[in-house]
């Protein structure tokens, strides 16, 4: 080979080396695009549990608003029951049933403390605890609760894993139970 092809073979090299830095330093890498798709992800997960939990609001203010209205809707159609007409009832009932009354126990009896395990996953709202809580038993509206974490601005606080919950602990105590404290 002459000296003069040598010299454009090692042009060429050069060449070739210079355009491969140039196109790493401008185009972004896959590292930091995924980089900025895991911040967007974040972001929108952020955007769906607030939605989900304003959902949950609005569905709680419109069952408020129905629950208003039902008791009117009631009084307008059906004529109040006299004292006599409720005494008479209530003797039928307690007659046609006297199994029914040994069963239910007395307001001095405590209810048996229910236990019962919450499994929250990865990018799961806290609606999905209030779900299986209401579920279980341990709470009784799940809008309640979810209005609840709202309120304190526990939602977000909320961390994925299994959480022991019995029926014994107050909101608050639920609460800081869910947020792994």
């Amino acid at each position: 080979m002459s000296k003069k092809n040598i010299r454009i073979l090692a042009l060429g090299f050069f060449l070739s080396g210079l355009i491969l830095v140039l196109s790493i330093l401008i185009v972004p890498t896959n590292s930091e695009a995924d980089a900025q798709n895991q911040e967007e992800v974040k972001t929108l997960k952020s955007e769906v549990s607030y939605l989900q939990n304003q959902i949950a609001e609005m569905e709680v203010a419109q069952a408020d608003t129905q629950e208003a209205a039902a008791p009117d809707e009631k009084s307008e159609e059906e004529p109040e029951a006299t004292n006599e007409d409720a005494e008479d009832e209530n003797e039928e009932e307690s007659e046609e049933n006297p199994e029914e009354d040994a069963e239910q126990p007395s307001d001095d009896e405590e209810e048996p403390v229910i236990s019962t395990t919450v499994t929250i996953g990865d990018g799961q709202p806290s609606s999905v605890a209030t779900t299986q809580l209401m579920e279980q038993n341990i709470i009784e509206d799940r809008f309640d609760f979810d209005k609840f974490l709202e309120d304190k601005d526990y939602a977000p606080l909320v961390r994925p894993g299994t959480y022991e919950i019995n029926s014994n602990m107050n909101y608050e105590e639920i609460a800081q139970a869910l947020m792994g404290r």
